[in-house]
């Protein structure tokens, strides 16, 4: 997956790079410069970059993929789980609903605590830089 983002720092061989959002309307001027850019990264970089470049990056559809199941697919697994459990100890179908629910919200308690805890420098070191195009 490519992205595109702005150089907002330049430290010695690291880089802090602002993502824009990848949608349609993520480069038109309609709306400000905070609701364009998703997600902020620091960088090793091997070339010359200055404030204002843009900078396109790759990052391994394998990572995308990995993090896309953990936010979309477990949730919906640990979702059904708290509902089989329910039926399991004989709850009735309210009872499956809620167990479902709170099954859910573990889940999400769960991705939150792995993302404090996940080293974002593990994740940073498969993103690769594509273009640099000066401003």
């Amino acid at each position: 997956m490519q992205a595109s983002g702005v150089v907002k720092k330049v430290y010695d061989d690291k880089v802090e790079l602002s993502v824009f959002k990848e949608s349609a309307c993520a480069h038109c001027n309609k709306c400000s410069d905070k609701q364009k850019i998703a997600k902020t990264y620091i960088l090793k970089i091997d070339r010359k970059v200055k404030i204002g470049d843009i900078v396109t990056i790759d990052i391994e559809d394998k990572d995308v993929l990995k993090a896309a199941s953990i936010v979309y697919i477990i949730p919906i697994f640990f979702m059904f789980f708290g509902y089989f459990l329910g039926t399991k100890l004989n709850f009735s179908e309210g009872e499956c609903i809620f167990s479902s629910f709170i099954f859910l919200l573990i889940s999400f308690l769960g991705i939150f605590i792995y993302d404090k805890k996940l080293p974002k420098n593990k994740f940073e070191e498969n993103i690769k830089i594509v273009k640099i195009e000066e401003v």
